[in-house]
């Protein structure tokens, strides 16, 4: 029996007559690089990645959230033991619009870790309200705090990340962050236990405006900054430091004397520095500063990031200690790839020894392309098979220069059963090209787009740029050169995003180029299929625009597609949706129709970019998904069809294999992975009671009489208990006796004939 499972379902109409779906697909299209197949080529890549700690699927494993600032975007991480696998379908239980920077902490001690995310001017906080499943409620949008006269919002800047933490060790949480005139940490206190006893709260007084007193220049720290006249910048003593905005904070323990140390991120740096804290719990006082942070503790390797480097404290390999991570905490401009250090503890949490481990924690796994991805399905070597080719917005060299290139995926596989194997990272030497002919250097941001320029039968390349410009390679005996840069001096402004598509339909390759501004830009081709002439343009084409509330913010991104002889638009935008617009052919001069389609909820990240065609010879297109964070999102026109062992254990359709705990992947589901009916009995005819329970459980299914057979899974996907059966007779019923087991979740899998079932249980 195959069993199907859909991760995201979604019905897309891409002709007159016919509906497809396309479904998220994190398993079945392999890639590969250096012969190694990535473990999770579609998480969508990371740069900025922010970290902590939650528990997932309620299994009582800490497991992993990123939070990607660059593109505000949530990617979870079951943590399985062993290895970090790939959720997303968490990111829905998240509230939406989360921002700039998140981190979890329990607020209000009851062993769930809670969401702090910046606000408008501060931070605002949820509460982790989890029972069954992953949910949170907003508990203030702002936070307060009590500066004496009066109270005031808790000051967060967007661009800085605070450490939130027990200070005083009274047992509530404290906030550090920098004060609005910058340079000096404030502390605020919380005084949830010494109002009420208890920390579920959220009472903050700001107690201390020098806290450490230390004050972070331009390029130095001044330690012993009692006379610093805080928070007032003295002339006498600070005349040549000047505030820069930016900085991150982690506070943790470092040498074992019980009080909070701190490291530092600075947007002017791309070190760390480590400040100790000579003072104690309650009068923090920082005697000396550690630029070569971690290298002197335990480790040769400092951190080196390129731009804006922070820190974060969390235990990733299930050992106990706290590790360490590094990234970067810029918006732009900073290297994003291979930008997650990780340093692993051989110490202990409250006197650490860092060791460093690798640069490219979880991106290793998954493609990462730096910053940005602009996908296009392409047959580059003529042997009937679509490769891929993706163009980035940048990476950055050892000097600090931005460069973009194109990365091939040749085709390895099957017209129905793809694969892609990465054989070149900048494909045409692009990075080495001075494209950009304005500052004679490479260019940035390369989409590129086929098709046939000079009728010759075979494809050319045309590529546009972030300065908005296009420019031609000419397909030589399948070598491209460049032929023509700016191409026919065309100029959409910035972010040029060109496709060749015949639009008015004359049998003339024509160009349609999406920009910043939001709009597309029709180029119809006046020349003969030996000579294109692209000498004229249609602006504001259709009438489209996906630009945000925010001035020159779209980003669009088109892709005109022929469903079954009629043309359908569809366009990527800086925000992440795909819109869809119809009534195009015969109204090249008008206004197009915007679909309220459902494509538009497909979303992994801002400043989307993509491809539609058919891959797998099912004739419906599959989707690739290109975003701001230099990765790809793959969705399948087809079920994802899952293997016969393949099991929903603790919410995730996982392989168990041998018993060892070891996934070989992992998806999301509700209670099994396949979407065949129940022809004789429902969930609602399933009871487990009393649960949670302590001990022993009973399983009561009403049903007709049927043989039974019970499995039981630990949330490591272990079977522990075998073929139990079940007596049946109306009523099945059977009880368990778990009090020698471990606390945690466990499934239990319920087998007839006929069908497969699930249902979680709770061990306290």
């Amino acid at each position: 029996m195959k069993k199907n499972f859909l991760f995201i379902s979604l019905i897309l109409t891409l002709s007159l007559n016919a509906q497809m779906s396309l479904n998220r697909d994190t398993v079945n299209l392999k890639i590969k690089e250096n012969s190694v197949y990535f473990k999770s080529p579609f998480v969508g890549g990371i740069n900025a990645g922010q970290f902590s700690e939650i528990d997932l699927n309620l299994d009582g494993i800490m497991d992993l959230i990123v939070f990607d600032k660059s593109g505000n975007k949530i990617i979870p991480f079951i943590n399985n033991g062993l290895d970090y696998i790939f959720a997303p379908i968490y990111r829905e239980n998240f509230p939406k619009n989360l921002h700039d920077w998140l981190l979890l902490a329990d607020y209000n001690c009851d062993g769930k870790n809670d969401i702090f995310t910046y606000s408008s001017g501060g931070l605002a906080v949820y509460e982790n309200t989890s029972i069954n499943s992953l949910t949170f409620n907003i508990v203030t949008p702002l936070i307060m705090t009590d500066i004496g006269s009066f109270e005031t919002n808790l000051w967060v800047s967007p661009d800085d990340i605070p450490a939130i933490i027990d200070v005083d060790n009274d047992g509530d949480l404290d906030i550090l962050t920098y004060g609005q005139l910058g340079g000096f940490i404030e502390l605020h206190k919380n005084l949830s236990i010494e109002k009420n006893g208890s920390c579920d709260s959220i009472s903050f007084k700001r107690s201390e405006l020098c806290w450490g007193y230390f004050y972070e220049g331009l390029s130095d720290y001044i330690l012993n900054c009692q006379n610093c006249q805080c928070p007032q910048i003295s002339h006498t003593n600070l005349s040549d430091q000047v505030k820069h905005p930016g900085s991150t904070i982690l506070a943790l323990d470092i040498d074992n004397d019980n009080d909070n140390d701190v490291v530092i991120g600075d947007i002017n740096s791309n070190k760390l520095n480590l400040l100790i804290n000579g003072g104690n719990n309650t009068n923090a006082f920082m005697i000396d500063v550690d630029t070569n942070f971690p290298s002197n503790h335990n480790n040769t390797v400092p951190v080196d990031l390129n731009f804006f480097p922070s820190s974060f404290y969390l235990d990733i390999d299930n050992d106990g200690k706290k590790d360490l991570i590094a990234s970067t905490n810029a918006r732009n401009y900073a290297n994003y790839f291979e930008s997650i250090w990780l340093y692993k503890n051989t110490g202990s949490n409250n006197n650490p020894e860092f060791n460093f481990i690798e640069n490219n924690f979880l991106q290793k796994n998954m493609i990462d392309l730096g910053k940005g991805a602009n996908p296009i399905f392409y047959d580059y070597n003529n042997d009937n098979l679509l490769d891929l080719i993706i163009g980035n917005h940048s990476y950055f060299n050892l000097n600090g220069s931005a460069y973009s290139s194109l990365a091939l995926f040749e085709n390895t596989g099957t017209n129905i059963n793809p694969e892609f194997n990465l054989i070149d990272r900048d494909w045409l030497n692009l990075s080495n090209i001075n494209l950009n002919i304005i500052e004679n250097i490479p260019a940035q941001n390369l989409t590129p787009t086929f098709g046939d320029v000079d009728g010759d039968g075979d494809h050319d390349l045309i590529v546009g740029d972030k300065e908005g410009l296009i420019h031609l390679f000419e397909n030589i005996s399948g070598s491209y050169q460049i032929v023509s840069p700016n191409y026919f001096n065309i100029d959409v402004g910035y972010m040029a995003t060109p496709q060749l598509v015949d639009v008015n339909r004359d049998g003339l390759i024509d160009l349609i180029i999406g920009s910043q501004d939001g709009t597309i830009n029709y180029y119809p081709n006046n020349g003969t299929v030996f000579n294109a002439n692209f000498d004229s343009v249609i602006t504001n084409f259709g009438g489209v625009d996906v630009d945000s509330a925010y001035i020159n913010d779209g980003f669009s991104s088109p892709k005109l597609i022929d469903s079954s002889g009629v043309y359908q638009l569809f366009v990527g935008s800086y925000s992440g949706k795909i819109y869809q617009f119809t009534n195009i052919d015969n109204n090249l001069n008008g206004v197009f129709t915007e679909q309220n389609s459902v494509m538009s909820t497909i979303w992994d990240g801002k400043k989307c970019s993509f491809d539609l065609k058919d891959i797998n010879g099912d004739n419906q297109p599959e989707l690739l998904l290109g975003n701001l964070s230099g990765g790809i999102a793959y969705f399948s026109s087809k079920n994802v069809i899952m293997p016969e062992n393949w099991k929903c254990i603790l919410g995730s359709c996982i392989d168990p294999g041998d018993g060892s705990g070891q996934y070989q992947s992992l998806l999301s589901c509700q209670n099994n992975c396949t979407y065949n009916e129940m022809k004789n009995y429902k969930k609602d005819n399933i009871e487990i009671f009393p649960n949670p329970t302590k001990n022993k459980f009973t399983i009561s299914i009403l049903l007709e009489k049927d043989e039974l057979v019970c499995n039981i899974y630990d949330n490591l996907g272990k079977k522990i208990l075998n073929e139990q059966k079940i007596n049946c007779n109306i009523t099945c019923k059977k009880t368990f006796d778990f009090s020698s087991m471990k606390k945690g979740i466990y499934l239990i899998e319920i087998k007839s004939k006929q069908n497969i079932f699930y249902k979680k249980i709770s061990i306290q």
